[in-house]
């Protein structure tokens, strides 16, 4: 075990440049598991990646192939407690190593260099990797669930450079042959910006020779000045219902997906977990307990770049206009109720619960990287944000703070419902007796389809917020 420093180092912290191409090395020692093991993950940001649906597609199966070249080394370095674990994600290249720290720079070594020599890509190897990478790429298009369809037209439309939709990379994939991934690691690795974050029984020292070793093996000799953009949409205001139909021909499914978009701050976001704890069981306890909407129904927080959000799903056989209509009189009926019915005692038992969540140690170096992970990947290093959290919990939420987040930051809000509508003809599932879909109001703004016009008028007009792009931020 190595020597714990004097001062205890509770959260990463970006260590001084050692010269190097990579700059950003975030480290922190552990004194929390004591295990003689460490993880290790870098994040490459590259132009060449988020260039078009063709290269994120070539980077993303050239993973798969170096995957496949290296499983027989792999399987002996898990054997001898390391892993590692390379792939597209996010609009960048995820490396991952973790195990026993000793082999560590033998495993970044052995892998990086693997993927520096794979210029040219064996036939038998790309074959294999190939047909897998187009199982998995048929599959997800033309066979996901439509609540997973919902969640990707979602990323589509308001995401910008964390992907691309999965019908441009299927395209893509058809024209990409083994000649032309040739020679992908300097493309990849010339120019690119990488960083690090180093968790375990390592020293800071520790986590700048891995950066070293992996910048050395793989030719990384050019930092970018400016990251490739990502960015996330701000919602148009009011209520949007956006309907596209099911990729999937044979699914007698609906679904529905629901997200309320909030603005950012520690503040609102406690309140946002608050909120959630308050109203999400009442959620599948109506919709799906007593309604029988179907098998996928919930509701819950989440955490974006740029935004939070309210979130509600269901997939369902009831049409998507009864379903959407019946999770809106859920939320009318209980925002009257937050308004008037919640008790203090209710409220402290929901807070109790979230704070409990929050101050749940991790269990292990993956749980604990996953607390990071977030604030590192979008930039904002707020690695004490969940702190942050907990202090304002401790501090009392008392039913008008309650009230005040509601009306004035819930009610008023963008909603956009992403409707996936089944295309096999079967009949409906009859609504109950006496139901009936009501008419939507004249200000409803609706689109229907991939390629609406207004959709794509709002992806060129919307305000896109930018995450941090700046090197060394």
């Amino acid at each position: 075990m190595k020597a714990l420093p004097q001062e205890p180092v509770p959260l990463p912290v970006r260590l001084p440049p050692a010269g190097g191409p990579i700059k950003d090395v975030f480290h922190r020692q552990d004194d929390v598991f004591k295990q003689p093991k460490a993880r290790v993950s870098f994040i490459v940001r590259s132009p060449f990646i988020s260039e078009c649906a063709e290269n994120y597609v070539k980077v993303d199966l050239w993973s798969y192939v170096v995957g496949e070249a290296l499983a027989e080394y792999s399987y002996d370095a898990e054997v001898a407690g390391v892993n590692y674990s390379l792939g597209v994600s996010g609009g960048a290249l995820s490396i991952t190593f973790a195990g026993f720290h000793d082999k560590l720079p033998v495993l970044i070594k052995a892998v990086s260099t693997k993927m520096r020599e794979m210029a040219v890509l064996p036939e038998n190897i790309h074959r294999i990797s190939a047909d897998a990478y187009g199982d998995q790429l048929k599959n997800a298009l033309f066979h996901s669930r439509p609540i997973s369809q919902c969640g990707l037209h979602w990323a589509n439309l308001t995401t910008r450079g964390t992907g691309f939709p999965l019908e441009a990379c299927y395209d893509a994939f058809q024209g990409i042959t083994r000649e032309s991934m040739e020679s992908l690691c300097p493309k990849i690795f010339s120019s690119c910006h990488v960083e690090s974050m180093v968790l375990g029984n390592t020293t800071p020292a520790d986590a700048q020779e891995y950066a070293r070793v992996l910048a050395e093996s793989l030719g990384v000799d050019s930092p970018l000045s400016k990251l490739p953009e990502q960015a996330e949409a701000t919602l148009p205001p009011g209520r949007t219902v956006w309907t596209c139909d099911s990729t999937d021909k044979d699914d007698p499914n609906h679904a529905v997906l629901l997200k309320i978009q909030l603005a950012k701050s520690v503040s609102d976001e406690a309140l946002l977990l608050v909120f959630n704890k308050v109203l999400s069981s009442k959620f599948f306890d109506v919709l799906r307990t007593q309604q029988q909407l179907g098998y996928i129904v919930g509701m819950g927080g989440q955490i974006g770049v740029s935004f939070n959000y309210v979130v509600a799903q269901v997939q369902t056989e009831f049409e998507p206009n009864y379903t959407r209509s019946r999770i809106d009189a859920f939320f009318d009926e209980n925002f009257d109720w937050l308004q008037s019915g919640l008790t203090l005692e209710e409220l402290e038992t929901c807070c109790a619960g979230v704070l409990s969540e929050l101050k749940t140690k991790p269990k292990n170096l993956s749980e604990e990287f996953g607390r990071y992970s977030r604030h590192w990947t979008y930039r904002t290093y707020a690695f004490g944000h969940r702190a942050e959290l907990i202090e304002f919990l401790e501090r009392g939420v008392t039913p008008d703070q309650l009230r005040s987040f509601l009306n004035d930051k819930v009610r008023p809000a963008s909603r956009m419902y992403v409707q996936v509508k089944k295309v096999l003809e079967k009949e409906d599932k009859p609504l109950p007796e006496g139901a009936v879909t009501p008419e939507d109001p004249p200000d409803l703004r609706r689109w229907t389809g991939v390629e609406d016009a207004a959709v794509k008028e709002f992806k060129a007009s919307t305000e896109w917020i930018s995450i941090n792009d700046k090197v060394g931020v």
